[in-house]
C-alpha cells in the first residue's frame, strides 16, 4: 500500500458579523467582523492538520494484498446470470508495475496485451476441467498463477475500466496509547522500502514465535530473546480470531440465491449445481425439497465445486495456480420443516474427524469424532464414538412452518452454531501444529523439521490431500424445505513456494523481540508479507532493526478502522463517485 494523498477536508466555521443600523437603513459590516473571520479560518486550518498528523489520516489502497477485505485497483463484474457481484485483479499495467494498471481493460493501450478480460462467475460455476492442462505466463509477465481453465458459463467479454481502490481511515498513534491486537488491520512503513506505506493483518506480538501450520495460526511465548536464540515458554496454541473479525473473514463458495437463471446454452447443460441429492429435488437449484420424514443427505459435490483457497480477486489469464484444500466452513440454510419432530445435522468431514452440529427438539449440540479412511467420500472404515464440546438450548427450535436460519462454523479448532444469528453453542479443539499438520497431511510434522525450505513439501497442495473436506447435511423426522442454502470459507494462510518462507516450517517459526511484530496479507496466495521479506532497508537496519520478516515498533503508523470513500466508479479519468453502500468499518 501507497500513502495517498490525504482526503479528510478541512471545516471552517465562518463567522460574518452583520450590524443592522437602529433607523433601518442599510445593515454596515462590523470592521472587527474580518478579523474574527480570518481569526477562525487560521484556527480549523491548524486544527485539521494538527487532526491529520497526529489522530486520523487517509490512505489508499493500490493493489490487492487485503483483497477481498480491502480493494486496489480492480475491475467489477456483474453475472447476469446469477446476479452476483464480485471484483477481479486488474490483467493488464505499464512498465512500473501491478500499481498502475491501464484505465481500460481490454484493447490495446500503449503495452497492453490484446484481448478484454473473460472471467468465470464463481457462484453460477466453479466446475475445474480437470483435461485442461496447466499453462504458464509467458515469460517476463509478470503475472501470477492462476486456476486451469473452467467449464461452463462465463460472462460475455468486454472491456472494462478499471477501479480505482479504497480509500480508509488510520487511527495514527493509537498505539501509543493501547497495544496493538491481534488480527488488527495495521498501517506501517514497508520495512524493505520505509518510504512506502503497507497495510497487512497484524499475525504476530512482541516475545513470541508464530508457526503457520493448515493455514492456521499458531504461536507461543518466549521468555528471552538474544542473538540466534529463543527459550519458548509453554506449548504451541492455536491463535483464533474474535467474532467481529471471522465474521467479516468468511468468504462466499456458493447459495443457492446465486443460482443462474438458466442452465443450458447452445441445447446443453452447463450448469453442475453443488449441492446433491436423490432425495432432494429442485426446479430452480434455490429452493430445494424433501418430501420424505426417512432419513435424507444432501451432499457437497467436491469433485466439480472444490473447497480450496482460491479467490475470484485473482482470476488472471494464461496460467495456473496452486489449489490447498480448505476444511475450515461455515454451512449455513434456512430450514423450514412441515412438522414438529425434525432431527438435523451438519457435517464436516476433514483432518481424520467428522465434525458436526446436532439439533434434535430444542437441544442443539457441537461434536466430534475419529474416524479412519473415508475422506474420498466413501464410508470410513471405522469410527469413534462421538465427543461433545458444547450443548445449547434452541430459541425456537426447528419449528413447523417456520424458516429457521441455521449456520454451522468450523474455524481455528473451534465449532460454534448459531439460531437466527444467534450464539446456540461454543466449543473448541486444542491441537498442537504438529498435531494439525499430521491430521492434515498424514505424517508426523518431526520430517519437517529435517527438510530445507526449497525442498519443503508444505508448500505442495499435494501434501494436503488427506485434509480434503466433504460436507453434508442430514434430516429426519418430517418433509421439510430450504432455503439460501450456502458454503462458506475461512481465510488459509498458505505456506510459500518460494524459499525461505518465514513462519512456515516447524524448523523456521517467526521468533519476535519486545519491539516486532509479524504482518499477513489477507489475500493470502497474492500478498509479499512477512513470509517473504528477506531485505531491510538500509536505513531501518541502521537505525532501527535489521532482522528481515519483521515489522519494527517503531515503523507501525497505526490502525486502519473505516472504508470512508469505497473503490469509486471513473468519470472519464477521475475516481470521483464513491461505492456508497460499500462504505464500511474494518474488521
Amino acid at each position: 500500500m501507497q500513502d495517498g494523498s490525504p482526503i479528510l477536508g478541512t471545516t471552517s466555521v465562518v463567522k460574518a458579523a452583520v450590524k443592522i443600523a437602529a433607523d433601518g437603513s442599510k445593515p454596515q459590516q462590523d470592521d472587527g467582523s474580518i478579523k474574527e473571520t480570518l481569526i477562525s479560518l487560521i484556527i480549523s486550518f491548524v486544527m485539521a492538520l494538527v487532526f491529520r498528523s497526529y489522530v486520523v489520516e487517509a490512505f489508499v489502497i493500490p493493489t490487492g494484498s487485503m483483497a477481498p477485505t480491502l480493494l486496489g485497483a480492480h475491475m467489477l463484474f456483474k453475472s447476469d446470470q446469477s446476479g452476483y457481484e464480485w471484483p477481479v485483479n486488474p490483467w493488464y499495467h505499464d512498465r512500473r508495475g501491478f500499481e498502475y494498471p491501464f484505465p481500460i481493460q481490454g484493447p490495446p493501450t500503449g503495452d497492453s496485451p490484446n484481448g478484454a478480460p473473460i472471467v468465470t462467475d464463481p457462484m453460477s460455476t466453479s466446475r475445474m476441467n480437470p483435461t485442461t492442462p496447466a499453462r504458464r505466463a509467458p515469460s517476463g509477465t509478470g503475472y501470477m498463477p492462476v486456476p486451469p481453465t473452467r467449464a461452463g458459463y462465463s460472462p460475455f467479454p468486454e472491456d472494462k475500466r478499471a477501479r480505482s481502490g479504497d480509500r480508509i481511515l488510520v487511527f495514527k498513534f493509537l498505539y501509543e496509547l493501547f497495544p496493538p491486537k491481534r488480527y488488527d488491520v495495521v498501517v506501517f512503513k514497508n520495512p524493505e522500502l520505509s518510504d512506502q506505506n503497507f497495510i497487512k493483518r497484524l499475525i504476530g506480538l512482541p516475545n513470541e514465535q508464530i508457526w503457520i501450520a493448515g493455514g492456521d495460526i499458531f504461536a507461543r511465548p518466549i521468555t528471552k530473546r538474544a542473538p540466534g536464540e529463543s527459550d519458548p515458554a509453554g506449548d504451541w496454541k492455536i491463535q483464533r480470531k474474535p467474532h467481529p473479525v471471522q465474521e467479516a473473514l468468511w468468504r462466499p463458495i456458493y447459495s443457492s440465491e446465486y443460482a443462474p437463471l438458466s442452465t443450458e446454452r447452445d441445447g446443453r447443460s452447463w450448469f453442475i449445481a453443488p449441492w446433491m441429492s436423490e432425495q432432494w429435488k429442485s426446479d430452480d437449484h434455490r429452493v430445494y425439497r424433501c418430501d420424505s420424514s426417512d432419513e435424507s443427505t444432501l451432499r457437497w459435490d467436491t469433485d466439480n465445486w472444490p473447497l480450496w483457497d482460491f479467490v475470484p480477486y485473482n482470476e488472471f489469464p494464461l496460467a495456473a495456480k496452486r489449489a490447498f484444500p480448505v476444511s475450515d466452513l461455515r454451512l449455513r440454510c434456512a430450514i423450514k420443516p412441515d412438522s414438529a419432530g425434525l432431527e438435523a445435522a451438519a457435517t464436516i468431514r476433514a483432518r481424520g474427524h467428522e465434525f458436526q452440529a446436532f439439533i434434535h427438539g430444542s437441544t442443539a449440540e457441537v461434536r466430534m469424532r475419529t474416524i479412519t479412511g473415508g475422506e474420498d467420500g466413501s464410508a470410513p472404515t471405522s469410527v469413534g464414538e462421538w465427543s461433545t464440546l458444547a450443548t445449547g438450548a434452541m430459541k425456537h427450535g426447528l419449528e413447523a412452518g417456520r424458516a429457521t436460519n441455521i449456520e454451522f462454523w468450523h474455524f481455528d479448532q473451534t465449532l460454534e452454531l448459531y439460531e437466527d444469528g444467534k450464539l446456540i453453542a461454543h466449543g473448541e479443539y486444542d491441537w498442537g501444529p504438529s498435531e494439525r499438520l499430521k491430521f492434515a497431511t498424514g505424517e508426523s510434522a518431526d520430517r519437517y523439521m529435517e527438510i530445507r525450505p526449497i525442498e519443503n513439501p508444505l508448500s505442495d497442495p499435494a501434501t494436503y490431500a488427506p485434509d480434503r473436506p466433504t460436507v453434508w447435511w442430514t434430516f429426519k423426522g418430517a418433509a421439510t424445505t430450504l432455503y439460501r442454502v450456502g458454503l462458506d470459507r475461512d481465510i488459509y494462510y498458505e505456506v510459500p513456494n518460494s524459499p525461505p518462507a518465514l513462519a512456515a516450517l516447524p524448523a523456521r517459526p517467526a521468533t519476535l523481540g519486545p519491539d516486532q511484530f509479524f504482518c499477513l496479507g489477507d489475500n493470502s496466495p497474492q500478498s509479499k508479507d512477512g513470509r517473504l521479506w528477506t531485505d531491510v532497508d538500509p536505513w531501518v537496519a541502521d537505525t532501527i532493526d535489521r532482522e528481515a520478516g519483521i515489522v519494527p515498533r517503531e515503523l507501525m503508523l497505526g490502525k486502519a478502522f473505516f472504508v470512508y470513500f469505497p473503490a469509486p466508479y471513473r468519470v472519464g479519468d477521475l475516481p470521483i463517485v464513491p461505492d456508497i453502500g460499500r462504505m464500511r468499518f474494518i474488521r
